[in-house]
């Protein structure tokens, strides 16, 4: 969403959401591939990830450092190095769980980002990561899956395996989850419905620091028509500052979207780490979103203070689709759409994903899929770092708000772009196993 924007993970040692936002990030569909989201910046701090020992021969064994199941993979020839990434070449009809995905699912994610890619010129820069090549790589295979019947997975599937090839991303990463919040809301202002959505200040310059969250809070922006909508409860707005996006469900029985319009450039302050620095023990306020929520309505001062210690302030503005909108500029698609660190990995690009979830019942969710990179955030940074997009309402916010698990993911480049890397176009080098 813009991430753009939706939640990164409520806590990043922890629960999956407080900690960074995810929410939805907008960018620009322009050569330079400018961000209109709240402050980020493409010079992050990266993540160290654990390697993994790769086998001997053209097939190998890796076993993660953080502990992921044993898996076999077909390699085809040694790694490469190229766009601060290590990239092993694989068979992808030999990734774990390959031959039972649902591919056409897929195939409509990636759909939704050629739309986007068809009508920018052939000799843009795709996205920021040079991995991403040019608009001209992608102009045939978003031809190709343009024709294809998303209902056909078969087929979908020798569409991936004939016209890409699989890089897997050495390394293991963190996975967390976002979602699109939900909040109650109405046009008008009342005691019931009295915490504003702000819209865009005119004055406002992308960039340069505004008006602080307490200054703000304070009155820096009342009476200046800027109100969009009057939300029932302070912890809420909060909570959809992080996300980023999120369904309204309007006092006179309508319901309208919102999504992220700016922000004012100050640093985001996580907070988990302010309640912490306080003095409060994380066991008494629950390691989920939703626990955390609850224990911060019950507390209304200690909640007002706590979120005034975080400067970040997100504008927003209304939104008429029919789900939230990631960096892409496209709606997200609930459990296919994934952000990811645009220094590393290019936006539009399939991503075979392993990793896992933990449901409510407390039980572990195997996920073996292909995902497509439309998001991105401020909080996800790392060249094995991915933020997994639930969707909406409330199992969609079990599952995110509980997400934080170690695995790995596959990246599928169009052949065009495969058959650059190793040679002065992409400045990689072959890397001895």
């Amino acid at each position: 969403m813009f991430r753009r924007m939706l939640i990164s993970a409520l806590f990043l040692s922890g629960a999956a959401t407080l900690y960074g936002c995810s929410a939805t990030r907008s960018i620009s569909a322009n050569s330079e591939t400018t961000f209109r989201e709240r402050g980020l910046s493409f010079v992050g701090d990266s993540v160290q990830t654990a390697a993994r020992t790769p086998g001997v021969g053209l097939s190998s064994t890796r076993t993660s450092a953080n502990g992921l199941a044993q898996r076999a993979v077909k390699r085809i020839g040694p790694d490469i190095e190229a766009e601060g990434l290590t990239l092993s070449p694989v068979y992808a009809n030999s990734l774990p769980g390959w031959h039972t995905e649902r591919h056409g699912d897929a195939l409509e994610a990636f759909q939704q980002s050629c739309k986007v890619l068809s009508q920018r010129s052939a000799s843009d820069s795709a996205s920021r990561s040079a991995l991403g090549g040019q608009v001209g790589d992608w102009l045939k295979v978003c031809g190709l899956a343009a024709s294809l019947n998303v209902n056909n997975h078969s087929a979908a599937r020798e569409f991936f395996e004939d016209h890409f090839s699989a890089f897997e991303v050495r390394g293991t990463g963190t996975f967390t989850g976002y979602y699109e919040a939900e909040i109650k809301a109405s046009r008008t202002q009342s005691r019931a419905y009295n915490w504003p959505l702000y819209t865009r200040p005119p004055e406002l310059v992308s960039g340069q620091e505004y008006f602080t969250r307490a200054d703000i809070e304070r009155g820096a922006l009342r009476n200046r028509g800027l109100e969009l909508l009057y939300v029932d409860n302070p912890v809420d707005v909060f909570m959809l500052h992080i996300q980023g996006s999120g369904v309204v469900k309007l006092n006179d029985g309508t319901t309208t979207r919102v999504g992220y319009a700016a922000n004012n450039a100050h640093p985001f302050v996580s907070l988990r780490d302010e309640l912490e620095r306080r003095g409060y023990d994380k066991s008494v306020y629950g390691a989920s979103i939703q626990s955390y929520t609850r224990w911060l309505k019950e507390r209304p001062r200690i909640a007002m203070d706590v979120m005034n210690a975080n400067p970040r302030f997100i504008f927003f503005k209304e939104n008429f689709n029919d789900g939230p909108i990631g960096a892409q500029g496209i709606q997200l698609t609930g459990e296919r759409s994934l952000a990811v660190d645009l220094d590393f990995m290019p936006l539009h690009v399939p991503l075979w994903l392993e990793t896992h979830a933990t449901a409510p019942n407390g039980s572990s969710r195997s996920i073996r899929r292909m995902m497509v990179a439309q998001d991105t955030g401020s909080a996800i940074n790392g060249q094995v770092r991915g933020d997994f997009f639930w969707g909406s309402g409330a199992g969609a916010l079990a599952m995110a708000g509980r997400m934080k698990s170690p695995g790995v993911y596959t990246m599928l480049l169009p052949k065009p772009i495969a058959s650059k890397l190793g040679s002065n176009g992409l400045a990689a080098s072959q890397v001895a196993r």
